[in-house]
């Protein structure tokens, strides 16, 4: 029989035999003699089969917990700033003897005294308030800022000048006038926004000494913390045996209760933004459209900031991969403890962006529970719903504003409701 033939590339008909002439020339035979013979069968044994595991195939999984002060409060710690001026009220006024309480009054204490019933506590506001007002004509004579300068003037050219302490701009001059009576002929814009931000860091230092003072006071706000966040973090979190789970907080508050929080894989990434206890903390006012403005630039997140050795954030969010990788990039974005107050925007803007919130995948959970007001009311579930809702309401009609595409912005909340994107919900527990 005659012998099967295979054709070469050059097509000429080879028989099989040939195969092995072939291959036996392209390798030395020494080489072929110790490639097998030489193996050690306890060599063989000794392999480490692990270390040479399948690739993880599992998809990525990536979620972002939004955390504020609700947080903290609702573990138990007094950190609102209406605890902190309360009791910086009884300081000054001479009703704590506690030598280690003791405060330094500032222009902010005036400001924020002069303030309306409704925004005492809010210094965000009295900042915004005192350097930049959406509204300038909000008293007599314009800012109070600006009238405060006008007042100081007229004092000095009158020795029977009488402030009216009903109007914020007079009670400031009034109290910088009993401060500093040698500099009557040196106030100016600057030399006056100068002062209030360096009063402004006292003020952010009395906060920080009293928010450290009030964790080691509170019993058991560290395991309040731990368990809050596990049920923020489990909510929907999909199986770790199916997905590569990760992490990342960014906290609006300065504490942080717990050094660590990791997955069974992965370290958690947390990030303070306004700084945290221990180091420079932050109180400031949204930059948009305030950068250029040499008198409110200073007082402005972003500009305080970059003066601080700024967190790494660029873990906080995920991008998903293209081509064939399974990382989803942030799959889901939850909110809890948060005002979603305009002077955050821009933080909520950047985020938005980065995971393509129109046309992306990511989903947005804003958590709420019942809370105890100012009054010391407990608001029942369908209020905390219906004030959580006209929040994220604002807040995304004020990103959809920023979309180039005018009619992809007016169209942001019905899209992501559309996609099943968008959920304001409560918060369940454990117990």
């Amino acid at each position: 029989m005659a012998s099967k033939k295979t054709r070469t590339n050059g097509g000429d008909l080879l028989p099989n035999a040939h195969l092995d002439s072939i291959f036996n020339s392209m390798i030395p035979t020494s080489s072929l003699s110790t490639s097998f013979s030489s193996v050690d069968p306890l060599h063989l044994q000794n392999i480490d089969p692990t270390a040479y595991a399948m690739p993880d195939m599992r998809p990525g999984w990536h979620q972002l917990i939004i955390i504020g002060n609700g947080f903290d409060l609702e573990c138990g710690l007094p950190s609102s700033f209406a605890s902190f001026i309360e009791m910086r009220k009884a300081a000054l006024g001479g009703s704590i003897e506690d030598d280690t309480r003791a405060c330094t009054k500032t222009i902010w204490d005036v400001i924020l005294h002069g303030m309306d019933d409704a925004s005492w506590c809010d210094i965000e506001g009295a900042i915004t308030n005192w350097i930049s007002p959406e509204n300038g004509s909000n008293q007599p004579g314009g800012t109070a800022f600006k009238r405060t300068l006008t007042r100081l003037k007229e004092s000095r050219e009158s020795s029977s000048f009488m402030f009216d302490e009903s109007i914020l701009g007079d009670k400031v001059a009034a109290y910088l006038r009993d401060r500093f009576p040698e500099e009557s002929d040196g106030w100016s814009l600057e030399r006056l926004a100068r002062m209030s931000r360096d009063d402004l860091t006292i003020l952010e230092n009395d906060f920080s000494t009293y928010l450290t003072r009030a964790i080691e006071e509170t019993a058991g706000y560290k395991e309040a913390v731990k368990k809050l966040m596990c049920e923020i973090l489990l909510w929907k979190r999909p199986n770790e045996e199916d997905f590569d789970v990760e992490e990342s907080v960014l906290s609006f508050n300065y504490t942080r209760a717990v050094s660590v929080f990791r997955s069974d894989e992965h370290a958690t990434s947390y990030v303070n933004i306004h700084g945290r206890l221990g180091s420079e903390i932050v109180f400031g006012i949204d930059g948009t459209d305030l950068m250029d403005d040499p008198i409110a630039m200073p007082f402005t997140k972003t500009y305080r900031l970059m003066a601080l050795d700024p967190s790494d954030t660029s873990s906080l969010v995920r991008l998903p991969s293209s081509g064939l990788s399974l990382d989803h990039g942030t799959r889901m974005i939850k909110f809890y403890g948060h005002s979603l107050g305009k002077a955050d925007y821009s933080y909520f803007q950047a985020i938005f962006d980065a995971v393509r919130l129109y046309e992306g995948d990511t989903k947005l959970v804003f958590f709420f529970r019942p809370f105890r007001t100012a009054s010391g009311h407990v608001c029942n579930e369908d209020d905390a719903r219906t004030q959580m809702m006209g929040r994220v309401i604002k807040l995304l009609i004020a990103y959809g504003n920023t979309i180039d595409n005018r009619d992809h912005g007016k169209n942001l909340i019905h899209k992501l409701l559309l996609e099943g994107r968008l959920s304001v919900t409560p918060l369940p527990s454990e117990d």
